[in-house]
């Protein structure tokens, strides 16, 4: 008996023209090409001797396109790479899985491994390739801050977040399974990544956490900006507080609860404390400040002196939290003594709604919740690559979407705009991409146009 289909239609090879489903992802590569990200990256990782094979600005595009359009493995490459449409778009087949993993493998350089300890924290030297593939990174940075016009006020969130791996030499975290520990510092204004770092996932989220904020600053272009920094508790080291006021930085950062510091936020009488907000189960959120200077095992005699904020947690009935205790407590440190107090802390907070979010981002709708490899460098690039990715739809959002679109997820992006049909025509030696006329005059037409306008920024 001869089954039906509940479809109306009946599916069926023999399709011979050249069409891709991803007709919408030529916004992307536009502007991948036209704001210079793709010149940025072969003066930086260098153009190949050999005329034969992939020049490198077309594997770095291949890296972007994969993790835009949802693959999140090096094998999903083989998609992308039989799709003859995508091929006539790009001018070139993106590159087989294994060469695409040969590629990455150049990121690493194993003698930068060789002062490994067997156990302990440990951040290798990033590889002369790897330093190089900041650069279009920092080209896309440069292409924001000219055409979109963000302002000057710099709001620098910094953290680190765990992923879980089963990777055989993946070391342990503090939350007991294996995982790797990136770092990234993002932009918060703009939604842009300035840093990042792949790290082992014992790494304290607070070691080089100096550098890695000062890193983030120099991804800027000249100007004069305004910095404030955000941190959680791994920020709250003496010598990056110092480091940062002395720049002419502003911060507000989780602070440790020291024993000093808790019998002085438990000392205060209740007149101090500022109802801030109530909150499910009959939650009480509340604020104080603290007229005191903790004392902590590495602070110098001549420390610059900071202001503190108490926050305490309890029932309004005065019941037990879940874990037993009547109240918890919580602090910030911070050098801006010109904000109220609960204005600051609600500031402090929105670090949860930025690089959090970002996190989110990198690692559910892009590829860097999953590693492709066992060597360190070649997992940083991976990394890298998911961070420019990122800052390239950031800009697309910006720069060139409809406003709708402007807080739009990749996932709704690649949903919405990037999968569209399209045919490849050759026609009067010309090479047209045909896509439905709803589709053009609706959503595509005017956001092509403001990105073909684009001329590198200098």
């Amino acid at each position: 008996m001869k089954k039906r289909s509940s479809l109306r239609v009946t599916l069926t090879g023999g399709l011979e023209e050249e069409v891709t489903p991803w007709a919408g992802a030529a916004l992307l590569v536009e502007l991948y090409r036209k704001a210079g990200v793709e010149a940025a990256g072969e003066r930086a990782l260098g153009r190949k001797r050999s005329p034969k094979g992939l020049r490198e600005k077309q594997i770095v595009e291949s890296f972007v396109l994969l993790s835009s359009l949802g693959g999140d493995c090096l094998d999903d490459m083989k998609r992308l790479r039989d799709d003859k449409g995508l091929e006539a778009m790009l001018g070139y087949r993106p590159p087989a899985p294994e060469t695409a993993r040969q590629w990455l493998d150049k990121f690493h350089e194993e003698k930068a491994m060789a002062d490994k300890p067997i156990q302990g924290a440990f951040i290798p030297v990033e590889s002369a390739p790897l330093v190089g593939l900041k650069e279009p990174n920092r080209q896309a940075i440069l292409t924001y801050v000219e055409r979109v016009s963000p302002g000057l006020q710099v709001t620098l969130d910094v953290d680190a977040q765990l992923v879980e791996t089963a990777k055989r030499d993946a070391r342990y975290c503090y939350e007991g399974y294996k995982s790797f520990q990136p770092m990234e510092v993002c932009w918060a204004e703009t939604g842009l990544v300035l840093a990042d770092e792949f790290r082992d996932g014992n790494v304290p989220a607070g070691k080089d956490i100096k550098r890695m904020v000062d890193e983030a600053y120099e991804m800027l272009p000249p100007g004069e900006w305004k910095v404030r920094v955000r941190s959680d508790s791994a920020g709250y080291q003496q010598d990056t507080l110092d480091h940062w006021h002395n720049r002419g930085w502003g911060f507000a950062v989780s602070a440790d609860m020291s024993l000093q510091l808790k019998q002085e936020v438990e000392s205060l009488p209740d007149e101090s404390w500022n109802v801030w907000k109530s909150e499910k189960h009959d939650m009480v959120r509340e604020w104080a400040e603290v007229p005191c200077v903790p004392g902590r095992k590495y602070e110098r005699r001549d420390s610059q002196p900071y202001r503190y904020l108490a926050i305490r947690v309890r029932r309004q009935q005065g019941e037990l939290l879940e874990d037993g205790v009547k109240i918890r407590h919580f602090a910030v440190a911070t050098n801006m003594w010109d904000m109220e107090g609960q204005k600051l802390l609600e500031w402090q907070r929105g670090k949860a709604g930025t690089i959090e979010h970002i996190h989110h981002i990198l690692d559910n709708e892009l590829a860097a919740g999953v590693y492709p490899s066992a060597k360190h460098g070649a997992n940083a690039a991976w990394l890298r690559l998911q961070v420019l990715t990122h800052n390239l739809l950031q800009l697309l959002k910006a720069l060139a979407l409809p406003q709708e679109y402007a807080n739009a997820h990749p996932k709704r992006i690649r949903f919405a705009i990037f999968t569209q049909f399209g045919r490849v025509v050759k026609h009067a030696g010309r090479l047209l991409l045909r896509i439905a006329n709803h589709v053009w005059e609706t959503l595509l037409r005017t956001a092509y146009h403001r990105v073909l306008a684009l001329s590198p920024p200098g």
